[in-house]
C-alpha cells in the first residue's frame, strides 16, 4: 500500500503484525522477544523467545505462529509501505480450543520462517525495511480464556532484495474472479444467506452513519472523540460501506465457499485487501443474520467488518487492531478510526440499543 507521508504516520499506529488490543486486561511488557534475521533473498526467520519468569500460552492467530498468509510484518521501500497482498481474517473468539494456543516455558524459543514475497510485490528489488510490532493475546496455562496481551517490538531488518529472484516466488493468493459480485461458489442457501447479510449490512451502515452524525455520546464511546473531523470520517466510512453493501455493482466480490483454502476452524470470514475480495467461512453460516446481544457477532456485522478492510472503499482501509467491545474501548482515537471491529460493534450497538 503506497501511502503519502501523512498517512505513513497513521499507518505506524495501526501496525498489522497482530496489534490485537485487549481492553481492561493486563498488558505485559518485555516478556516476549522476537528477533528477525534474513535467511535468503526474501525469506526471514523470526525467533520468538519467552523472556518472562512464567510460562506463556499465546493465541496463534495473525502472528508468526499462524500458517495462514496473514500480515506478520510491515515492509517499507523508500519510506513507503509496500502493499500487503495476503488476508485479514475475522476470528470467532468464543470457546477457544487448546490447539489455538502455543505454549512457551520461561527461556524457551520457537523459530518460524516466512517468505515475505508470498504476500508482497518485491520485484522492484533493492533496499527494503522489515518491521513487526504489536500485541499477542495470551491465556493462563490452565485456561483457554484470553486474559491479557503480550507486547512485542522486533528489531528492524534491512534487506537487499534481488527483484528478479523475488518475481519467481509463488504468491500465497491467486487472482480472483472479478466477473461477478457473487462468484459461482454462491449457490442455494449460502447465496441466500450472503445476500441477506449484505443487505442487512447496508441498512446497519446507513443507520450507523445517522447516529454518528447526531449522537456525540455514542461517537465518544467508540471513537474517543466528537470533533467534526472524527465525526465526518466515521460518517464517510459508514456511508461508503452502505453504498458498497450491494450485489448490484460496487467493487467488492464475494466467495460463499473457501475456494482459496484459507479458512481456519475459527475464521468467520477473511478479506484480500489487495483484490477487494471477501470469502465466507463455514462458521459464517452458523451465525444469526442479526444478533440481539450487545457486542455479539453475526453475519451482517461480519460483512460490514470485512468491507471496511477493502481499500477500494475508503483509504486507508481498516486493519484488525482489536476484537470485541473491551478491546475497542482500549484503543486510542486514531487506532479506533482504523479498526474494523470498532465499526461493526458501533453498528451492533445501534441495532440492539446498547
Amino acid at each position: 500500500m503506497k501511502l503519502s507521508s501523512i498517512l505513513l504516520a497513521l499507518a505506524a499506529l495501526v501496525s498489522p503484525a497482530f496489534s490485537y488490543a485487549i481492553s481492561h486486561l493486563p498488558r505485559s511488557e518485555g516478556g516476549l522477544d522476537i528477533k528477525l534475521t534474513a535467511i535468503g533473498n526474501t525469506r526471514i526467520k523470526a525467533i520468538i523467545t519467552n523472556k518472562a519468569d512464567r510460562p506463556l500460552k499465546l493465541l496463534r492467530y495473525n502472528n508468526f505462529f499462524d500458517d495462514a498468509p496473514t500480515q506478520k510484518v510491515e515492509i517499507f521501500k523508500d519510506g513507503n509501505a509496500v502493499q500487503f497482498e495476503g488476508i485479514y481474517q475475522h476470528i470467532y473468539m468464543t470457546d477457544l480450543p487448546d490447539e489455538d494456543f502455543i505454549s512457551l516455558t520461561p527461556g524457551e524459543s520457537i523459530e518460524r520462517e516466512v517468505d515475505i514475497a508470498t504476500t508482497a510485490d518485491l520485484t522492484q528489488g533493492g533496499a527494503f525495511t522489515i518491521s513487526s510490532q504489536g500485541l499477542i493475546p495470551f491465556a493462563e496455562v490452565d485456561s483457554n480464556e484470553v486474559t491479557g496481551a503480550m507486547a512485542f517490538h522486533a528489531n528492524d531488518l534491512e534487506m537487499d532484495v534481488d527483484g528478479a529472484v523475488a518475481a519467481t516466488v509463488e504468491k500465497a493468493i491467486k487472482p480472483v474472479d472479478k466477473r461477478s459480485r457473487l462468484t459461482n461458489s454462491c449457490t442455494g442457501q449460502r447465496r441466500t444467506a450472503t445476500v441477506r447479510a449484505i443487505q442487512a449490512s447496508a441498512q446497519l451502515s446507513q443507520r450507523s452513519a445517522q447516529v454518528a452524525q447526531n449522537n456525540a455520546q455514542k461517537l465518544q464511546e467508540y471513537f474517543k472523540q466528537t470533533d467534526q473531523r472524527t465525526r465526518q470520517l466515521v460518517v464517510n466510512r459508514f456511508t461508503a460501506v452502505a453504498r458498497e453493501s450491494t450485489v448490484n455493482g460496487g467493487r467488492t466480490t464475494y466467495d460463499c465457499t473457501d475456494r482459496m483454502g484459507h479458512c481456519q476452524p475459527r475464521t468467520i470470514a477473511y478479506t484480500l485487501p489487495a483484490q477487494n475480495h471477501i470469502t465466507n467461512c463455514p462458521i459464517f453460516y452458523q451465525m444469526p443474520l442479526l444478533t440481539n446481544r450487545c457486542h455479539g457477532q453475526d453475519q451482517a456485522t461480519t460483512v460490514l467488518h470485512e468491507i471496511t478492510h477493502n481499500p477500494a472503499i475508503v483509504q486507508p482501509h481498516c486493519v484488525d487492531h482489536g476484537y470485541g467491545y473491551q478491546a475497542v474501548r482500549r484503543l486510542n482515537a486514531q487506532q479506533s478510526l482504523q479498526n474494523a471491529d470498532t465499526y461493526s460493534l458501533f453498528a451492533n450497538a445501534v441495532h440492539v440499543g446498547c
